[in-house]
């Protein structure tokens, strides 16, 4: 297990500044082969883990994702609620990822992304 470099520190700071938060979870960093990213939150232990492929615009999204589950009520067991999925995407939009990258690498993923895509950008 590797340090979180310190751009995903930095990101996850101003992210959490951005949102209002002075909470900061701890953020768990690991380095795969693949290009594409994964993550986990654990609201029991308040961590992010991030397992961080080749591309730093997945890196980016996955942190940024998880980051909004740490901010994000919780409602029992439901995790991608529509209030969570709009501070994804608000996160997205702050951090300046390609909207139709983020739109296409979360689209498959829950349709609830999808329909908070359209929620907020609409035409």
């Amino acid at each position: 297990m590797a340090a979180p470099p310190e751009w995903a520190q930095d990101l996850m700071l101003n992210a959490l500044l951005y949102k209002g938060f002075d909470d900061i979870p701890e953020l768990v960093w690991r380095h795969t082969k693949r290009e594409v990213s994964s993550g986990v939150y654990s609201p029991r232990t308040k961590q992010i883990r991030i397992m961080a492929g080749s591309d730093r615009k997945d890196a980016k999204l996955v942190l940024l994702h998880e980051i909004a589950h740490f901010i994000t009520p919780r409602k029992g067991s439901i995790f991608h609620t529509g209030i969570f999925w709009d501070i994804t995407w608000d996160l997205y939009r702050w951090a300046k990822l390609p909207i139709r990258y983020c739109l296409k690498r979360e689209g498959h993923y829950k349709k609830g992304a999808t329909l908070a895509y359209h929620r907020i950008h609409k035409p």
